[in-house]
């Protein structure tokens, strides 16, 4: 019986990172080595290689293709838009409005649209919460906008399968460190660490204190208020995350990971307990 390539998890690409800073990583290993089965993973790993933190062989060698594929393809082709055509579940758009298209905006709203669906049409996520999620995706693409210096770089993306909705949102800019010390309050600031805490605590922002910005993540925490929720935040050599039932800063573990340029956002909610077989349909 053929096994089946193991799941490409967070742990698998902090592994992967750690192992190529430290020059021990061995690209002779099995090809199709790990399976996409969720999106947050997928993308930080492939922004890793984008920004150079791994090798190009990781994306194209290492990767069963397991569903995930098209997208794989639609991202390394440069595509600005791109939504699964079957059934919708899945898609991207880069942060483009206002820079190289007419239509951008419209582009982007049709995208919103097609994520807000998902969540409520095939994860079936109650009341105001699809409404409310997609509110906080439009506000970390407006983050990518307003923080990161390297909008080009912005990709915006969602899945939704029966039991999990999931968005990410990355970026290759300067990340959050280097965001913050813009500000001269938080220009002591030496930590990439101790900048994400700082970002994700609400009225915190680089334009200052009295400027009513830096709010962006409240929406994320309101829309996942009562369901079971993952949240990592990535930004330097730090992540930061958030598990459980209406999860909340309190909650935050805070733990030294792989050099990744740029901030990314990786929000998953599971509104039905996980079944005993693995789902690595992306």
């Amino acid at each position: 019986m053929e096994m089946l390539p193991p799941t490409l998890s967070f742990g698998a690409v902090d592994d992967l990172g750690f192992a190529a800073s430290g020059a021990r990583l061995d690209l002779d290993q099995l090809r199709n080595r790990y399976a996409p089965s969720s999106l947050g993973p997928l993308i930080e790993l492939l922004y890793l290689v984008a920004g150079g933190r791994l090798p190009s062989a990781v994306q194209t060698d290492w990767l069963a293709d397991n569903g995930a594929g098209a997208m794989v393809s639609a991202l390394r082709d440069n595509h600005d838009y791109w939504v699964q055509a079957r059934d919708r579940r899945i898609g991207f758009v880069r942060a483009i409005r206002g820079d190289r298209y007419r239509d951008a905006d419209a582009l982007f709203t049709s995208f919103l649209m097609d994520a807000q669906r998902a969540a409520r049409e095939v994860t079936r996520l109650p009341g105001k919460t699809p409404g409310q999620l997609v509110a906080a995706m439009q506000e970390l693409e407006n983050n990518v906008h307003e923080h990161s210096e390297a909008a080009h770089t912005g990709v915006l993306a969602f899945r939704a399968t029966r039991r999990v909705f999931e968005f990410v949102v990355a970026d290759s800019g300067i990340g959050v460190l280097r965001s913050l010390q813009r500000c001269p309050r938080f220009a002591y600031l030496q930590d990439h660490g101790e900048a994400l805490e700082k970002a994700l605590s609400d009225g915190i922002s680089r334009f200052g204190e009295d400027t009513r910005r830096g709010h962006g993540f409240r929406p994320i925490f309101v829309g996942l208020a009562n369901l079971r929720a993952s949240l990592r935040f990535r930004s330097g050599d730090y992540a930061l995350t958030i598990d459980g039932t209406s999860p909340t800063l309190a909650t935050a573990q805070l733990a030294q990971k792989p050099m990744i340029d740029g901030f990314l956002a990786s929000i998953q909610c599971n509104v039905r307990e996980q079944c005993s077989c693995l789902d690595i349909s992306i």
